[in-house]
């Protein structure tokens, strides 16, 4: 399919801001689907107890991450619109499965001390819970008719959702200035993928409108 210059940079860059979250989440799926431990992986004893939630947060999220590049690609809602529908209605439900269980997540998971602060807790309830519900605006909206309510609310569940992507952008620089991120530091890097994510969402929105 032809895409437009401006359209592949958009892919590009969400590709390669996806690539770190995803890989990671892919090889923590195929280590606790064997029963395995990788070294290389960061050792995270909340899940190794209880996998199935972050087993199905990863297989929701990855392609929710991934697939959804194409919905945002106006050659693509054009020429096959159908697929878009289609696609929209799969990755809308992927995108519910995958707050869920990250939501539940954060409540009943024992996390070790350091890597989830009551901060922290408050910013990921309150990310999920408003994703969840620009995913639901967003749908509404899209059965009124409203496409460019529907499209911003879209927009603004899709940010959320790479958060992962954006953190590790912000924590790479920080890992190799000053070493692993703890304590309000942590706080900083995660709240902070996901304060960048919503205000470039609403950067694009205002440009659309």
């Amino acid at each position: 399919m032809k895409l437009q210059r401006s359209e592949w940079i958009v892919v590009i860059s969400l590709l390669l801001l996806s690539f770190i979250p995803c890989v990671g989440g892919t090889i923590r799926l195929i280590e606790l689907g064997l029963g395995a431990t990788f070294e290389f992986l960061p050792e995270k004893p909340e899940i190794r107890s209880t996998p199935i939630p972050v087993q199905i947060h990863l297989a929701t999220a990855i392609p929710y991450c991934v697939l959804g590049i194409g919905q945002f690609l106006p050659s693509v809602r054009r020429r096959h619109p159908k697929l878009h529908r289609i696609t929209g209605r799969v990755l809308a439900l992927a995108g519910v499965v995958s707050v869920l269980s990250a939501l539940w997540m954060t409540q009943y998971y024992a996390y070790p001390d350091g890597v989830q602060s009551p901060l922290l807790y408050v910013v990921r309830f309150t990310v999920g819970v408003t994703m969840l519900g620009s995913i639901c605006l967003g749908i509404a909206n899209a059965m009124k008719r409203k496409i460019g309510t529907h499209q911003a609310w879209m927009i603004r569940a899709y940010a959320l959702g790479q958060g992962a992507g954006t953190q590790s952008l912000i924590g790479i620089p920080w890992v190799l200035a000053a070493g692993e991120p703890t304590g309000t530091s942590r706080d900083f890097v995660m709240t902070g993928g996901w304060v960048i994510n919503a205000l470039v969402a609403e950067w694009i929105n205002r440009r659309q409108r």
